[in-house]
């Protein structure tokens, strides 16, 4: 073998053993990925069924890609996007949904010299050192449910292996969303009567017994019970009566706030507690409204047709040290003088 012969062949030797090496090197880099991505799987399935499921992946991307910030979105029924955890600004998170709506809801990778979400940002905000952005829909049996935005700091940060990761990431994801929505519904619906659709009794006072120092906190508690609702049944049938509770049930959540419990106590009463609500005079507004809007309402069934009234009684928990029971029982007390005085009537009282 020539000494030309020799550099060709030390050539081709030298090459080929680079290739290879090439190869070996992508081939450890997947492996790893998969051994990552199998961690990640069992690491979100541990907790699929924990109620801070969203902040918990979040955290776990933003460590997994070394991120600045992530935001999970949830594709809600009218096509729109919400952030499954907000945890930033308003400004932030539409600005996140924006990205998602330009990109017709594909993949994207934005790398930018200027900062991406400057406008509408003042300086030192999150939004004004964002300089690269990764975002991949996440899909169940290819369908969309929502969509990851992953971004950091530093310029030309995300490429293309990012995005197949995090697309593999969220088919994981995407399971683990559509179980947790389903646990939740599971629980939600054991939480709810079953026709009424309000809070059942056991829950109520689950809730209730649980929270701190309820024994030194101000509440009102409020007991309903519908006027000759066993003559409506013996009159008009159950169907009927059942469509009298379903109306009063749904006046009454309608009118209540998002810190209020409202629960089916017994056969034709509804419990409501009112938490830090213990102004007289407004509570008496309320009440009041509620058994006029039930007195106005006609309920229509067919040919049958029937206005009805509701008793109400009412106790107000204010800087004294009361069970919850006690309270309960003071308020079942003045819903009984309302029936005695000839229904239709709200009795309230104080501590």
């Amino acid at each position: 073998m020539n000494t030309e012969q020799f550099e060709k062949y030390q050539l081709f030797t030298e090459n080929t053993i680079n290739k290879l090496s090439q190869r070996v090197t992508e081939l450890e880099k997947k492996l790893d990925m998969f051994s990552n991505l199998l961690d990640i799987s069992k690491y979100i399935n541990k907790y699929i069924k924990d109620p801070n499921l969203f902040p918990i992946i979040n955290d776990m991307l933003i460590g997994v890609f070394g991120a600045k910030q992530s935001n999970i979105y949830i594709k809600i029924k009218d096509g729109t996007f919400e952030a499954a955890a907000p945890n930033d600004s308003m400004e932030f998170i539409e600005a996140g949904i924006s990205l998602i709506m330009q990109h017709n809801e594909k993949e994207f990778i934005l790398n930018s010299d200027t900062p991406i979400f400057a406008e509408g940002n003042k300086e030192n905000q999150p939004g004004s050192r964002i300089h690269s952005c990764l975002g991949v829909p996440v899909e169940v049996e290819n369908r969309m449910i929502g969509f990851i935005v992953i971004l950091h700091n530093e310029k030309n940060y995300f490429t293309k292996e990012h995005a197949v990761f995090l697309t593999l990431i969220g088919n994981h994801i995407g399971i683990a969303i559509e179980n947790n929505f389903l646990y939740k519904q599971i629980i939600e619906n054991s939480n709810r009567d079953g026709l009424t659709g309000i809070f059942n009794k056991r829950y109520f006072f689950d809730c209730l017994y649980h929270m701190s120092n309820i024994m030194e906190q101000n509440y009102s508690i409020v007991i309903l019970d519908l006027d000759g609702f066993k003559r409506i049944n013996d009159e008009y049938g159950h169907p009927f009566g059942d469509l009298v509770l379903v109306t009063v049930a749904g006046i009454i959540k309608g009118m209540m706030r998002t810190s209020d419990i409202v629960a089916r106590y017994g056969g034709d009463e509804i419990i409501i507690f009112l938490n830090n609500f213990t102004d007289r005079e407004k509570l008496s507004k309320r009440v009041y409204d509620m058994k006029e809007q039930i007195a106005g309402t006609l309920i229509t069934d067919g040919d049958k047709s029937l206005h009805i009234t509701a008793s109400f009684g009412v106790f107000i928990k204010d800087n004294v040290v009361m069970t919850l029971d006690e309270c309960i029982k003071k308020a079942d007390e003045n819903l009984y003088i309302s029936k005695k005085s000839g229904k239709n009537r709200v009795t309230i009282s104080r501590s």
